[in-house]
């Protein structure tokens, strides 16, 4: 879908922060599933976490992306989601469970050409209850994504540093400049 917009990029990149802005100033943004997961299962004694059941909660993962890509459908307006189907294939990864699925779904439930990526900067980072990964690993897994997006022909445009707002301007001229086929 040519109005769907992926920002994506290692735990802890400030992502969130600039999700916030952007949705402030009007354009749709689609959280990501992960911590809505984590949460889920946690209030429910679930396994479906990662420290628990790392290929359950890769398939909650897949199922609650491919979800939210289809239940936007018909959303014509720019719509800008908190990482894509190709994160899963991610976590697929970093676990070391199959990828099969999440490959496929990512490969058929495209996003617009350009996606976003926030790289991985120290000043961002910190731990909490849900991100348990150092900075060097963090960054080792947004250099994995990067790497995922570019295989499955994506157009990776990283975001600049600077404060949340002037990171949110960039991201919404980018969208301005339309969609990329």
């Amino acid at each position: 879908m040519n109005s769907f917009f992926v920002l994506t990029g290692a735990p802890g990149s400030g992502k969130t922060s600039v999700l916030d802005e952007v949705q402030r100033a009007g354009i749709g943004v689609l959280a990501e599933p992960a911590r809505q997961i984590l949460a889920e299962q946690r209030s429910i004694g679930g396994t479906g976490l990662p420290e628990r059941d790392q290929a359950l909660f890769t398939q909650l993962m897949l199922s609650r992306s491919l979800h939210g890509h289809r239940r936007s459908g018909s959303h014509r307006q720019p719509l800008l989601f908190d990482r894509g189907l190709p994160d899963v294939v991610a976590y697929a990864r970093l676990f070391g469970v199959s990828e099969e699925a999440a490959m496929t779904a990512a490969r058929h439930y495209r996003y617009n050409r350009r996606i976003f990526l926030a790289p991985s900067l120290p000043a961002f980072y910190c731990q909490d209850e849900e991100r348990r990964m150092t900075f060097e690993e963090a960054h080792a897994f947004g250099a994995m994504i990067r790497g995922i997006y570019e295989d499955l022909g994506y157009e990776v445009v990283l975001l600049p540093e600077g404060s949340p707002a002037q990171r949110a301007r960039f991201v919404m001229a980018e969208i301005a400049k339309g969609p990329t086929h």
